[in-house]
């Protein structure tokens, strides 16, 4: 089959999806540019910034699209095979996932830029809320811990990304004073910058950079620690001056490869290698596939963003439907290309240059080699190994923009919810950062983060009840929220279950610290959620 009939079925469903069912959200939320924003009211710039929509929705984009929509449609390929992962990719992003992101950005909008979790809490009960603010910050932790490192590794492993990294940096932080400061036009500013940067990832491909050091578990851990760095720096700076520049011009030459990666593929026309449906996988299709392809369809991670970062800075109302809902699409859009990538663009069946075997280089090396196979064979002024370079930037920048604003996020979640009486913004980041570092550099995290898809999966679920709590309280209808949101509560329940007790489970494993934390996430997501239905039904009679 061709796999570029998947992406035009892509690209027509989801133009079909934001056209009605995002204006049916748009109406059912009674959207209304007279209402004030927290940007527009607020005093303090540090994270209150009125953005304008194009950057707000870079921002968006580039920071809701970490690592999740590349490496869950690769591992539920490997298992499922691509039917099932294009099948719900669609139905997940147009129905749930979108709808998630859009109704969480407009309940922190309308209560003053706070955060799911303090939403949680003031419309359902302070201990659903204050349990919901724990398994945020743990989810956190893992986010900023697995993506830091696999940051670091993507370098160590392609060095030539080291000079576009930094370069792209610090363009951000002169296109952020610029615009702020001195009236720039964004748009020349944007090309200017975008040129720049292709020329550095010319100039990382010619010259790679490496430390001077031998010992690679040295210069891992200094990466992680740069990284972990750069990270603390985004956190407590301005929003304005260094992460919400740096995120758009992520998002800009994401974007733009993006768009190369589609070009290629319908001048291109690759037939897909990889079987429809594979039977008699290691795990069943429900629930397992609904947590592992999470980011791409539904994540409860855009709903901390949705509700962190960009309420904080949206000006309009108005706004939120492209940023919120179509900032979703994207992502979706993102998922499919991977799959189709990696489906069309590499053998299968083991052997040189198969799906199954470039794997085990990791996941980065599997779509960047991909990638540079099908664009880099089309696109003629573009090398095999340039255009891989490219595809392993954009994940790479996937991954960092993930990584800086899950710091913020972090802290947010310590000064508005779970220490409210720390209002210093370095302590609070460092009480989010030290512990993710202390679980890279000790590699704890390769135990922990097995749950993160199911930790995901939960936090959406019940950042769905909360809003849902919210509206019900406006007058709102929402069965539109809840249905979906009983849909992925009772699966990832069943996951949470399954994996703990199958016959090559946790359990049988004999690693009784994930059957511990799966227990105890297993009984904290029940909690919240009865607490949340009977509050609902309260308020709905």
């Amino acid at each position: 089959m061709n796999s570029a009939w998947i992406l035009l079925a892509a690209l027509a469903w989801f133009y079909l999806g934001y056209r009605f069912y995002g204006r049916f959200i748009e109406k059912r939320l009674g959207i209304n540019d007279r209402n004030k924003t927290p940007a527009s009211s607020k005093k303090e710039d540090a994270d209150y910034s009125a953005s304008s929509k194009p950057f707000l929705l870079g921002h968006h984009f580039a920071s809701i699209a970490g690592a999740g929509p590349i490496i869950g449609p690769i591992l539920a390929v490997l298992y499922f095979g691509w039917g099932p992962v294009v099948l719900w990719v669609l139905l997940g992003a147009v129905l749930i996932g979108a709808m998630h992101d859009y109704t969480s950005l407009m309940a922190s909008v309308r209560n003053k830029g706070q955060s799911v979790s303090v939403i949680t809490k003031k419309y359902l009960n302070s201990r659903a809320g204050w349990v919901f603010g724990l398994m945020i910050w743990f989810t956190l932790m893992l986010v900023i811990a697995v993506f830091g490192v696999s940051a670091a590794e993507s370098i160590v492993e392609k060095p030539g990304l080291v000079i576009p990294l930094v370069a792209i940096t610090f363009l951000a932080l002169i296109m952020g004073l610029g615009v702020r400061k001195y009236n720039w036009n964004y748009k020349i500013s944007s090309a200017i910058a975008l040129l720049i940067i292709f020329f550095f990832v010319w100039i990382g491909n010619i010259f790679p950079l490496t430390l001077p050091f031998t010992d690679p578990t040295l210069i891992r851990n200094i990466w992680i620690t740069i990284i972990f760095g750069y990270a603390f720096i985004a956190s407590v700076a301005p929003v304005w001056m260094l992460l919400r520049p740096r995120d758009y011009l992520s998002a800009l030459q994401m974007t733009l490869i993006l768009a190369l990666g589609i070009i290629a593929f319908f001048i291109a026309r690759p037939e897909i290698n990889a079987p429809m449906y594979i039977s008699g996988s290691v795990f069943p299709l429900w629930p397992i596939l609904f947590i592992t392809v999470a980011c791409g369809a539904i994540s409860g991670f855009h709903g901390l963003v949705s509700s962190g970062t960009t309420s904080k800075q949206i000006q309009k109302e108005s706004h939120g439907k492209m940023i919120g809902y179509g900032g979703m699409l994207l992502e979706g859009l993102l998922a499919i290309l991977v799959t189709v990538v990696v489906i069309s663009g590499l053998s299968w069946g083991g052997g040189e240059g198969s799906f199954q075997l470039t794997l085990e280089q990791g996941w980065i090396v599997l779509f960047s080699t991909g990638f540079g196979n099908i664009v880099g064979g089309v696109i003629p002024f573009l090398s095999v190994s340039v255009a891989a370079l490219l595809g392993a930037f954009m994940v790479n920048q996937f991954i960092l923009t993930s990584v800086d604003t899950s710091a913020r996020l972090g802290r947010y979640v310590i000064t508005e919810h779970l220490a409210q009486k720390i209002k210093n913004r370095v302590v609070a980041t460092l009480m989010i950062l030290i512990p993710a570092w202390i679980l890279a550099v000790t590699n704890t995290y390769e135990t922990m983060w097995r749950l993160f898809g199911t930790s995901n999966q939960l936090i959406a679920s019940i950042t769905m009840v909360g809003v849902s709590s919210y509206f019900i309280s406006r007058k709102k209808k929402v069965k539109f929220i809840l249905i979906p949101a009983i849909f992925v509560l009772v699966t990832t329940l069943s996951a949470l279950l399954y994996l703990v007790f199958r016959a090559e489970g946790y359990f049988a494993e004999g690693n009784y610290a994930l059957v511990g934390v799966s227990l105890i996430m297993f009984g904290l997501g029940a909690f919240v959620s009865r607490e949340g239905f009977n509050i609902l039904m309260k308020k709905r009679h």
